[in-house]
């Protein structure tokens, strides 16, 4: 028995089933980008839409409504749903989850650049809020030069699990202030089991970022999450990026992470993974239990010295000061 005789996905006493296993009130949309049609109804497998525009389009915000984005099969250019222009997430408790092997890297539910896409802003923005996103790679990455960045969030209370984003995908989007993921103004906000970057291509022949973080960012955990990058200068791409003194209130945390900074042939040493533009008037950044990695050792934190990571039972390079939680 299969999804398709549930017009409203798999129920339980009548309710549409939620991707965790619990009911939802909402909808259930599905959509597939290879083999679907935004003519359809959308509402099970065998009538699905095309584009997650459409899906949104469809929803109803504030219900719990489900967005199912399925893999076709491994080829990227079958299972992405290619976007023209930004796709702001804009409508509160819609969840987009992808339906593929649940990989770490790469997953084949995938939103991505059409080729010929060379405008200045990024992929993906949620601007939404209490919504529940898993599954999906947001790949940006095309030969233009004017792409901003993969994922910007300015909606609060939102969870990302298992997702891949991942920005700076072409040479061509190494440049100034380009990022991966950029935390606009937001509070309460949840990554588990994230990739954070890429090491395919190379970054920092301008300043740029993996997480750029700006306009009081509070109250952020990532959890069991890697951030990482291949770069190509010393200084120009610390893996986090805290862009003023007022771009944290509260508390950032960062919790069993792994920040992995590679290079070709061992050519560069990153400086420090967290790059305070100035010095902080609030907020602190926790890293607990995390791995650092500079392109040949455990590297610094803090390029800048800002003393405001406080750091538990995480590797401290000599540079830093000693003990069990301490500011570096």
């Amino acid at each position: 028995m299969g999804l398709t005789n549930f017009p409203n996905g798999i129920t339980s006493f009548g309710m549409p089933i939620f991707g965790s296993g619990l009911p939802t009130q909402g909808n259930v949309w599905f959509v597939k980008p290879a083999s679907g049609n935004d003519a359809a109804d959308g509402r099970s497998p065998a009538d699905s839409f095309r584009t997650l525009a459409r899906a949104l389009d469809r929803a109803v915000a504030n219900q719990n409504d489900i967005v199912f984005l399925f893999a076709e099969s491994n080829t990227a250019g079958s299972t992405t749903d290619y976007q023209s222009s930004t796709l702001d997430w804009n409508k509160d408790m819609v969840h987009l989850i992808g339906v593929n092997a649940g990989s770490p890297f790469s997953q084949r539910s995938r939103v991505a650049f059409t080729s010929a896409y060379n405008t200045a802003s990024n992929l993906f923005t949620v601007s939404a809020k209490v919504c529940y996103i898993a599954n999906v790679e947001f790949f940006a990455g095309v030969a233009g030069t004017s792409p901003t960045g993969c994922m910007q969030v300015t909606g609060s209370r939102n969870v990302f699990e298992n997702c891949h984003i991942a920005g700076i995908g072409h040479n061509n989007n190494d440049i100034a202030g380009a990022y991966s993921l950029y935390l606009n103004g937001v509070e309460e906000i949840r990554f588990k089991d994230c990739r954070i970057g890429l090491n395919a291509i190379d970054a920092g022949s301008q300043a740029n970022s993996e997480i750029l973080m700006a306009n009081t960012v509070k109250n952020v955990i990532f959890q069991n999450t890697l951030i990482y990058r291949r770069i190509e200068h010393a200084t120009n791409h610390p893996l986090v990026k805290v862009a003023a003194a007022t771009s944290l209130d509260e508390l950032v945390l960062f919790d069993n992470c792994q920040f992995i900074s590679t290079s070709t042939n061992y050519a560069h040493v990153q400086a420090g993974a967290f790059k305070f533009v100035a010095a902080p008037t609030q907020g602190l950044v926790f890293v607990h239990n995390c791995l650092l990695y500079n392109g040949t050792s455990a590297g610094k934190w803090d390029v800048d010295d800002r003393d405001k990571i406080a750091l538990m039972h995480s590797p401290t390079p000599a540079a830093d000061t000693a003990g069990i939680c301490r500011l570096v």
